[in-house]
């Protein structure tokens, strides 16, 4: 399996490899909220923007199992606290 593995790695950076090579040319001026960002390599552009998209789709499903988790806990305690005054 690891072999496998090593191959879909090599496979996928020379993808990367390939994109950033054919896309070196510097990108429009960007600008945020007016601000005027530095020029940079449109592949460089592309792959800080799927970064910043992984690390936020992360938090959010961190948030969310975090939510669960303690929805969860919440219901289990209810029930003890339920069967507790029950047995009294």
């Amino acid at each position: 399996m690891s072999k496998l593995k090593l191959v879909w790695l090599i496979i996928l950076a020379v993808i990367l490899l390939d994109f950033a090579l054919e896309n070196s040319q510097a990108s429009p001026m960007i600008k945020f909220f007016k601000f005027p960002l530095t020029e940079l390599p449109t592949f460089l552009l592309v792959y800080l923007s799927l970064a910043v998209g992984l690390v936020l789709g992360w938090f959010a499903h961190a948030v969310r199992l975090r939510r669960k988790k303690r929805e969860a806990q919440e219901t289990q305690e209810a029930a003890s606290a339920q069967q507790h005054q029950e047995s009294q």
